[in-house]
């Protein structure tokens, strides 16, 4: 069972690793080619239309050709402007001199006037070529008509180059300007099916990139959210194998209390008979002495393991922190003098008072002031600081310049039995956890070796229901 449950971990975690990137990689294919293919159906409408208008162009000039072999007027080439003007789609035909004159228009209202003045002729600069560009055309004090507008020089004479044959120029009968002198062929489409394709590609595009967003973000939420949660259920696993330890000490403590206490007792006693019939300093009296301190010492580890695992019963009363904190520092505080370290508090008079048991307060402090008295040795500063915090709690901080303590130990010094003193039992830091969390609270410790460590106390300002009917 253990080892199914691991193999789905493993593919859960191979899983959340790979398909985001995945999905990373299929929306940016996706987004490419939505941009890649933006534009080809508005591309497709105008390239239709530029077609047309081309063809038109060509037939205009190929009638004009004709109509000049058998000496047409120029009234004969209007009309005939404007029955091409009726095909479906096109607005207006014209042709102008290279001044911008209108020489020919499908509204023969308009022949004599300008259609666009000679620097807008230059401008636009018709060659040989068809050239177009988008413009909009005012009908009737109406909305303006968006319009295609394709123009080139208008080639009547000489068009047959194409084919490889050259016309002899020739002059017209009604104006007696030379049929050579440059001309330019404007048509006007109507373009608004095409502007209508052009927003619909845009709308399209930006819903399909909107989407594309969109999985986009979730994905990377839904990852960001599932490796949260996997860290939480790390966490409660982590927390879950320590209270399985704890319990497993728990009874281990039962019976280690009782078959080691009595003999203990019984040693202990038979060291202070034999000091007492031994001269001082001498070596069965310094043997004795060993023994006493050893008994007691093995004692000592029996209660702090009876302390680790035992419901701790909190009699809690509203307190002030800034009492508790100045009254640990003064019972360490002669230790400290002797070793040149100096002790800085400040009380926090806006703090509000907190239910807690304040001996067991006291407990942890003055257990985080030896470790600190310890990493530090001789010269050096320890501080506390205390505040509010978000989330109705409190902060303890206390600070020391010791050595501090190594990266690969830090997520270890909570751990029963875990020290790095040679003389520790490993159980201090347990018990101040245990504590704190039958507080409700939590403690967290940073450090950076060789510049102290951190160690940070959380407390809620009111006791939870269970400790108040502890």
């Amino acid at each position: 069972m253990r080892d199914m449950r691991q193999h789905k971990d493993t593919v859960a975690r191979w899983l959340s690793g790979v398909l985001p990137a995945a999905i990373l990689v299929l929306v940016g294919f996706f987004s490419v080619m939505t941009l890649r293919d933006y534009g080809r159906e508005s591309d497709a409408a105008r390239q239709t239309l530029l077609e047309k208008g081309s063809v038109l162009i060509r037939a205009l000039e190929s009638g004009s050709r004709v109509g000049m072999g058998m000496r047409m007027h120029h009234a004969q080439q209007q009309t005939l402007l404007e029955e091409m003007a009726g095909q479906p789609g096109v607005l207006w035909f014209a042709i102008t001199d290279a001044q911008g004159n209108i020489v020919t228009h499908s509204d023969p209202g308009r022949v004599g006037k300008s259609l666009y003045s000679a620097d807008e002729m230059r401008q636009l600069n018709p060659g040989d070529e068809e050239s177009w560009r988008p413009i909009a055309i005012h009908q009737n004090g109406g909305e303006p008509t968006p319009a295609l507008e394709i123009y080139r020089q208008f080639q009547p004479m000489f068009a047959s180059k194409r084919h490889g044959m050259r016309s002899q120029p020739r002059c017209e009968e009604s104006g007696g300007q030379a049929a050579s002198a440059p001309q330019t062929i404007f048509i006007a489409f109507d373009a608004s099916d095409l502007v209508a394709t052009q927003a619909r590609e845009w709308r399209n595009t930006v819903i399909v990139l909107s989407a594309l967003a969109g999985v986009l973000l979730a994905t990377m939420l839904s990852y960001f959210l599932y490796r949260r949660y996997l860290r939480s259920r790390q966490l409660l696993q982590d927390e879950m194998k320590r209270k399985e330890k704890l319990v497993a000490l728990g009874h281990l403590a039962a019976g280690v209390a009782h078959e080691i206490r009595n003999p203990l007792s019984s040693i202990k006693g038979l060291a202070k008979y034999f000091a007492e019939r031994s001269p001082v300093g001498g070596e069965s009296y310094e043997l004795a002495q060993v023994m006493a301190k050893e008994a007691d010492r093995l004692n000592r580890v029996v209660s702090e393991l009876l302390e680790l695992v035992r419901p701790t019963h909190l009699t809690l009363q509203s307190v002030d922190l800034n009492d508790i904190i100045t009254h640990s520092l003064q019972l360490v505080s002669q230790d400290a003098r002797s070793r040149a370290i100096q002790l800085q508090f400040t009380a926090n008079v806006s703090l509000p008072g907190i239910q807690a048991d304040p001996d067991r307060l006291t407990q942890v402090l003055l257990n985080l002031y030896l470790n600190a008295i310890h990493a530090i040795g001789h010269q050096g500063v320890i501080t506390v600081e205390v505040g509010e915090c978000a989330g109705d709690r409190v902060k303890i901080v206390v600070t020391d310049s010791g050595k501090g303590i190594a990266a690969e130990d830090l997520d270890a010094i909570f751990t029963p039995y875990f020290t790095t003193k040679a003389d520790g039992t490993g159980l201090g830091l347990a018990v101040v956890q245990n504590i704190v969390e039958q507080h409700g609270g939590t403690i967290q410790a940073t450090s950076v070796p060789g510049k102290g460590a951190v160690f940070t106390l959380y407390l809620p300002m009111k006791a939870r229901e269970q400790d108040r009917q502890g």
